[in-house]
């Protein structure tokens, strides 16, 4: 078995959890509410929002001589700029106020989905990220058409997509490169066990993303509003 069909299988593992879990069975059978795809939203927004940087500093700390896969790599990282402001697009089409979003902080989950990636690329093997990646842009590719069709019976409008139908249809693309990468950069058998490490980390810990949507009041829990926005009672 080659790199990639490990990373194949072990995505498959991952994911077949995932899709076991209350969330996804909830979108499969028209379980969920609207304010669940709120939350959805308003998560992807504060994690989108970091990934250019992230994927930045993964070129930064990563060990390749592959000046030309480096450079294609941070042409990915720009073209994911502005995917957070479709999130943000897409809640003020619900009629979410965006700028509490904007200012306010994500659920503990996302925001330690967030932050394992980063220590991983510091303070381990930066290559765990192509793990994280390939988990976030392969999901789309798997599951987009049938959460779209999902989602359109609970009366979603259609300019509240603009997120999810980017992702569906770019994120094909992407996980194409992300196989270019892992040819590109993986060279040991450490490396290819850091990719798994980052892979099943980000899928576990975007499950428990998701189940965070389901456990806060039936999707309507609100991000972290920082105390210098809150009134402070003596």
């Amino acid at each position: 078995m080659d790199k990639l069909q490990r990373i194949d299988s072990e995505w498959e593992l991952c994911y077949q959890g995932l899709a076991r879990s209350e969330f996804f069975r909830k979108l499969d059978e028209g379980g969920l509410e609207r304010n669940h795809y709120k939350g959805f939203l308003r998560e992807s927004y504060h994690n989108t929002r970091q990934n250019p940087q992230t994927m930045a500093m993964f070129v930064a700390h990563v060990k390749s001589d592959d000046s030309r896969l480096k450079a294609k790599f941070l042409k990915h990282a720009a073209m994911e700029m502005g995917h957070d402001e479709m999130a943000l697009n897409d809640l003020r089409a619900l009629g979410e106020n965006v700028e509490t979003i904007r200012h306010g902080r994500p659920l503990v989950a996302t925001e330690a989905m967030s932050g394992f990636v980063l220590f991983q690329i510091q303070h381990r093997n930066p290559l765990a990220f192509l793990g994280y990646s390939y988990h976030l842009e392969t999901l789309p590719v798997r599951i987009g058409d049938s959460a779209l069709a999902s989602l359109l019976k609970l009366g979603i409008p259609a300019d509240a997509f603009s997120f999810l139908k980017e992702h569906v249809d770019a994120d094909p693309v992407h996980s194409k490169w992300n196989r270019e990468y892992v040819e590109g950069f993986v060279q040991t058998d450490s490396d290819l066990d850091a990719v798994i490490f980052g892979l099943r980390g980000t899928c576990e810990l975007h499950g428990m993303m998701f189940q965070s949507l389901l456990d806060g009041a039936s999707g309507d829990r609100q991000s972290w509003t920082p105390v210098a926005q809150t009134a402070v009672v003596n």
